[in-house]
């Protein structure tokens, strides 16, 4: 696998030797190494028992990490691909063959997925989409993301990092912190069907594609504030 030499952000945490990096990202692989076989040992427990005959089972995860950025945690600003973008795995009672769905999905799915597979009723307060291949996928769709720990609870959002993906085209918007100083923001732009890496932000050569994102992600803000202005 080619290793690419990323910048330490200005929201990172200085993991800047080798020896770090890759003791921390060799604990990391070995975690996922025992949840991979304690996974894979349920999977046979409900498969020999015929549960898996009745059973949907899911498997997903809340993050990924961001170590080659130099972050230490996943409580950051910092909401790259590594980071956001999680495995989906949807095991269909009695299904002996896989099939791959390539259309952009969110966390927020699974729960109207779920209840739509099991024939339970929508839960009208629950966000997201059924997912396919239960239903036929829209022509296109815009997906968010959004950190914003460190913004005052029940308050509006003035402390945040905000994601818009539509299409190839995802733009960054990150607003409030202080590590911005005396600009407040910062913008970026990438193409992550062609550029998975994030390596070269598109904004400053594409400016007018990125303020369209940009204003198309600020209404989406505006409506996410209503409640609490």
């Amino acid at each position: 696998m080619q290793e690419f030499e990323k910048p330490i952000d200005v929201f990172a945490h200085g993991l800047v030797y080798p020896e770090e990096f890759g003791l921390m990202r060799r604990q990391y692989d070995e975690y996922l190494l025992y949840v991979d076989r304690e996974f894979g040992r349920l999977l046979d427990f409900l498969e020999s028992t015929g549960a898996l005959d009745n059973t949907w089972l899911v498997l997903t995860s809340d993050h990924g990490e961001l170590f080659e950025s130099g972050l230490r945690g996943h409580q950051t600003p910092m909401l790259y691909e590594p980071l956001i973008r999680v495995p989906l795995l949807i095991f269909e009672p009695g299904r002996r063959t896989r099939s791959d769905i390539h259309a952009p999905t969110s966390a927020v799915d699974i729960l109207p997925t779920l209840l739509h597979v099991t024939g339970q009723p929508a839960a009208g307060w629950a966000e997201g989409q059924i997912l396919p291949p239960f239903v036929e996928p829209p022509a296109s769709r815009m997906l968010y993301s959004l950190h914003a720990r460190l913004n005052p609870r029940q308050e509006p959002l003035t402390i945040a990092t905000a994601v818009l993906i539509n299409d190839r085209y995802k733009l960054l918007y990150f607003f409030g912190y202080r590590e911005l100083g005396e600009a407040g923001e910062r913008i970026e732009l990438y193409d992550v069907l062609s550029d998975r890496e994030e390596l070269h932000d598109l904004f400053p050569e594409r400016r007018e594609l990125g303020l369209q994102q940009l204003e198309i992600l600020k209404a989406k803000l505006v409506e996410v504030n209503q409640p609490y202005l």
